[in-house]
């Protein structure tokens, strides 16, 4: 009888993988800052059609590449028909895929260890979830990779080129979901070629390698599908790397190991090589090694990276603990009246708990663009907002300085003006507010406590006018 595609790992897997479910639910309302600019992205698109000039901030003439159309035309979707609910929708439905992807993989790795497979893919969703699985392109990415691996594991374990049939696939997928995480593609991919090249050679069966180069070689030229081109496929180098990018915007700093987020990151790098150490498993194959030392550099070069080595390096770790758990051999039975009464209660128990779990999409700047909506005509503002409050700024149908697309306002991207550079200038005391408001014909600011403008409008009240206070946020009007 034919395996069914959906099997649980042992009679009781479901009372499990109810932690990761269940945590999924709640975690599905966490909508995450950069969803508002997803979502205006998204109307646009599906209105306008592509841009290649910005059209959502006051500076003319920025080239445009949306690295991540597809993700946000998808999010906006969502959104438009069945608002927060939907993006909830979304998110839990993404992460049943992550589940299941993260479960075939490590049964693979482990070689039928099921038990093993389900501890370690439990542990591993919940820790994306607990950081990582959020209203961004990025679970998108996630959900690919384990693709691409299970894929590449079937490959090598089976040499059935079908399974190679699908790696354009992601490819395609991946450079309109999330342009900027493409690359990824190769460096998760490395691995397994290097490995089924070497296997190749010993074996004197050169042959068999030639499968997976070509497929290497149709992931690239199928990135070239996209609407920006080559533009999209280099996007990671004219976006990362810059320095004012990586001081501000926290995701992109090292881990510290002062912060909460930095002890977890630490700990379980280094239990990860403990186990291996302490395990003494000379067997460990390469690709995994390879694995565990690149996702590695990436968990310790920011935080954003971790995500990478729960992925690419907790999952090989299965390979080292296999040997200390027996193969699964048990044939699948039939469930009992009392099975049936258990999966009810806990399905009954997710649903309700989704009902519970408000679905709010808000927003604290909320009440003061009401204010300056109802005030004034959005034609004729020119405002200023900060880096995290652009996005929302920009959904209301307001344009501004600057937003969370840190990225398009450096100038190898938008080939006008480092504007991002000026931003941080401002905001660290390099640049002074007089120096460089001169440059901008402002009409409102929008700021709060911690924005290094705050205390400038407040003194210079001969130029400018507090229209609104809220608990966070301050409305200024320009008298100039």
């Amino acid at each position: 009888m034919r395996k069914k595609f959906f099997h649980l790992p042992t009679k009781y897997a479901y009372l499990y993988f109810f932690i990761p479910i269940a945590l999924s639910v709640i975690v599905s309302t966490n909508y995450d800052n950069d969803i508002w600019f997803l979502l205006n992205q998204g109307r646009y698109i599906f209105v306008h059609g592509f841009p290649h000039v910005d059209p959502f901030t006051i500076h003319e003439n920025l080239s445009l590449v949306v690295q991540q159309w597809l993700s946000a035309t998808i999010f906006y979707g969502a959104f438009r028909l069945f608002g927060e609910i939907g993006l909830s929708l979304l998110m839990i439905g993404v992460n049943l895929l992550i589940l299941y992807f993260l479960y075939k993989i490590a049964l693979v790795i482990s070689e039928n260890r099921k038990k093993l497979a389900l501890f370690f893919t439990i542990l591993v969703d919940v820790l994306l979830l607990m950081n990582f699985i959020q209203t961004r392109p990025q679970i998108f990415t996630y959900l690919i990779l384990l693709m691409l691996m299970y894929l590449l594991e079937k490959y090598q374990q089976t040499n059935n080129t079908r399974y190679l049939f699908f790696l354009p696939l992601l490819s395609l997928l991946e450079i309109n979901l999330h342009a900027s995480m493409w690359f990824m593609l190769f460096l998760f991919s490395a691995p397994y070629v290097i490995e089924i090249i070497i296997d190749a050679c010993r074996n004197d069966q050169q042959k068999k390698s030639f499968p997976l180069l070509f497929s290497m070689v149709l992931i690239f030229l199928v990135g070239l599908i996209n609407p920006y081109g080559i533009e999209a496929i280099t996007y990671i180098f004219t976006s990362y790397g810059n320095d004012s990018i990586n001081q501000l915007v926290q995701e992109m700093q090292v881990p510290q190991i002062t912060t909460n987020m930095g002890i977890i990151i630490y700990l379980i790098v280094l239990g990860v090589y403990l186990t291996y150490i302490i395990t003494k498993n000379k067997t460990l194959k390469l690709k995994y090694i390879c694995l565990l030392l690149g996702t590695t550099y990436l968990a310790l070069s920011s935080y954003k990276g971790f995500a990478f080595f729960l992925i690419g390096g907790v999952l090989p770790l299965v390979s080292c603990l296999k040997n200390n758990f027996p193969v699964s051999t048990e044939l699948k039975e039939s469930k009992t009246p009392d099975e049936y009464k258990i999966i009810g209660l806990l399905s009954g128990l997710v649903v309700f708990l989704f009902i519970a779990t408000p679905h709010q999409l808000t927003n604290s700047l909320k009440p003061v663009v009401d204010y300056l909506l109802s005030h004034e005509e959005k034609n004729k503002v020119i405002l200023y907002t900060a880096f995290s409050e652009g996005g929302y700024v920009e959904y209301r149908g307001l344009k501004t300085y600057i937003d969370p697309r840190a990225e398009v306002f450096l100038k190898q991207n938008n080939h006008q003006k480092d504007i991002f550079q000026e931003y941080y200038d401002l905001q660290t005391g390099k640049l002074s507010p007089d120096e460089w408001i001169k440059d901008y014909p402002f009409t409102h600011f929008i700021v709060n406590y911690n924005d290094t403008l705050y205390s400038y409008l407040q003194q210079e009240k001969e130029k400018f006018e507090l229209l609104l206070t809220t608990d966070e946020y301050f409305l200024f009007q320009s008298k100039i």
